[in-house]
């Protein structure tokens, strides 16, 4: 009997540890006037290259995360500068790396997230999660890190020092 109250004991405490060692899945560190700062677990951000049609430049993209938030809809991070095809699937696979290496991931971006949220038809599919809607927020993409230190600048990619002003996310 002293076995089995032991287990009991030893299956709490590491009960404890893995659900209270967690961090959040979506959180709004800072909201300032039109700064962003959000943690996020990898499995709530998509990539997106979108294609962009202009009648005088051909093969423009345009670099988007998707963000599902705490209400379980998906908010949308753009680059308002449209890259090329090449620049902008090279920007995927650095980012992915910063997902794949990451447990807690920490985007700055200029916008407000104090807008209500409008429910769109658009919906996105995150893996394991489910199917989730549009709700109309956008933020423009300025930088993404992980807890080890990788880090990507929308406008100066891994180069140091990174993150840059006014963006003092975790490092």
């Amino acid at each position: 009997m002293g076995c089995l109250k032991n287990s009991h004991f030893l299956l709490y405490i590491l009960s404890f540890l893995v659900c209270g060692c967690a961090g959040p899945s979506y959180k709004v560190l800072h909201q300032g006037r039109l700064a962003v700062e959000l943690q996020v677990s990898p499995d709530r951000v998509l990539l997106e290259c979108e294609y962009q049609y202009d009648n005088d430049m051909k093969n423009l993209y345009g670099f988007m995360m998707h963000i599902l938030d705490d209400e379980n809809t998906v908010l949308s991070i753009s680059q308002f500068n449209f890259l090329d095809k090449e620049s902008c699937y090279k920007r995927i696979s650095k980012i992915g790396e910063i997902l794949k290496t990451g447990k807690q991931i920490y985007i700055g971006g200029m916008g407000d997230l104090t807008e209500p949220r409008i429910q769109q038809e658009r919906q996105y599919v995150f893996p394991g999660k489910g199917t989730f809607f549009y709700n109309n927020r956008v933020l423009q993409f300025m930088v993404i890190a992980n807890e080890h230190g990788l880090c990507f600048d929308a406008f100066s990619g891994a180069e140091k020092p990174c993150p840059r002003d006014p963006f003092p996310i975790k490092k």
